[in-house]
């Protein structure tokens, strides 16, 4: 299944099975006054990025490649709990010099390249393979096992004339490495977790989004993913879900309140949801060029609360690892 269909314009909604390609050369992209964009006009509006997420027992690492026509971005960190310690590195290059991300849900190779760093991720038969280098020598590597994990696969209408597709998964096992603060090298084991989110689509020109993900093992041995949203994908349905031990199931709309500077607060509108968020050491770009402009914030954080399933059984999180992440772009 293409997700861009004969008429030109995309399937919206959930799918049971994610779409084999995503052909952007048959969509057909109209200004809100009927005039058809193509070509380099075409291309600039439209959006596309890759963020993994890996949750060792001691760490949190981000890895992330974008491209938003106009420039294209990357970066990497890798945060110890233990310690406080973070290291953090990121680059631009001007409209996605250097930068490939490849969209295709099911075969895709991805790389950003700057000086010292080169970012690769690649996805083929169901394993997403990550690799990060500095000056040529391996940083991190992974390998990423998305089998027996059901995927959020979502598209939605944005604004007059745009849309957003979203795949999304958590609680994935990792296999590989990474290297610390102090250069020492440190393997993944069976209770490291990862996630994947892959957007691409024609959003909103101003755009803004609340998200929160985590991959946790509960007391009783279950995997249990979690991925919130609000601000995007709400159109027609939304991409709010529960993950235990692979199954997906879906979740309420959710509302993210700010309580003070440490401590947020989610809760669905079904009431099925509630939870607390603490933050930590935050991930912080503010760029305001006029034109064009962003304002991240990804903070590591710790949620509490419960959460009921769709099988009527209770979640209950103590203190486990996520993400909060607040985020304003005008492109």
């Amino acid at each position: 299944m293409d997700l861009i269909q004969i008429n030109g314009q995309p399937r919206y909604g959930r799918f049971t099975h994610i779409p084999t390609s995503i052909n952007i050369d048959k969509y057909i992209y109209q200004t809100p006054y009927g005039k058809e964009l193509k070509g380099w006009r075409k291309r600039l509006k439209y959006k596309k990025f890759k963020f993994c997420c890996i949750q060792h027992e001691h760490f949190t690492i981000g890895v992330a490649i974008a491209d938003i026509s106009w420039a294209g971005h990357a970066f990497i960190y890798i945060y110890d709990h233990a310690t406080g310690q973070v290291m953090e590195w990121n680059a631009n290059t001007f409209l996605g010099h250097h930068t490939v991300v490849d969209e295709q849900p099911l075969y895709n190779q991805s790389y950003f390249s700057k000086s010292p760093f080169y970012i690769e991720m690649q996805h083929a038969n169901g394993v997403r393979y990550i690799r990060v280098t500095k000056y040529g020598e391996e940083k991190l590597k992974a390998r990423i096992f998305c089998a027996g994990t059901e995927p959020l696969s979502l598209c939605s209408p944005n604004g007059i004339n745009g849309w957003t597709y979203t795949q999304k998964k958590n609680t994935l096992t990792v296999e590989g490495f990474f290297v610390d603060k102090q250069k020492k090298q440190i393997q993944f084991n069976e209770r490291t977790l990862a996630s994947l989110d892959d957007t691409c689509g024609f959003l909103r020109p101003e755009t803004a989004w609340f998200w929160l993900s985590s991959s946790f093992w509960d007391n009783e041995g279950n995997r249990i993913g979690l991925n919130l949203a609000s601000g995007v994908n709400e159109s027609f349905g939304n991409e709010n879900c529960l993950w235990i031990n692979g199954t997906l199931f879906e979740v309420s709309d959710v509302l993210f309140e700010k309580v003070d500077e440490r401590h947020w607060s989610i809760r669905s509108l079904d009431e099925k949801l509630n939870l607390t968020v603490e933050t930590g050491w935050r991930r912080y770009e503010n760029l305001n060029l006029r034109l064009v402009g962003s304002q991240f914030s990804q903070w590591q954080s710790r949620i509490s609360g419960t959460i009921q399933s769709g099988k009527g059984n209770v979640i209950y999180l103590n203190q486990e690892y996520g993400l909060l992440e607040q985020h304003y772009a005008k492109w």
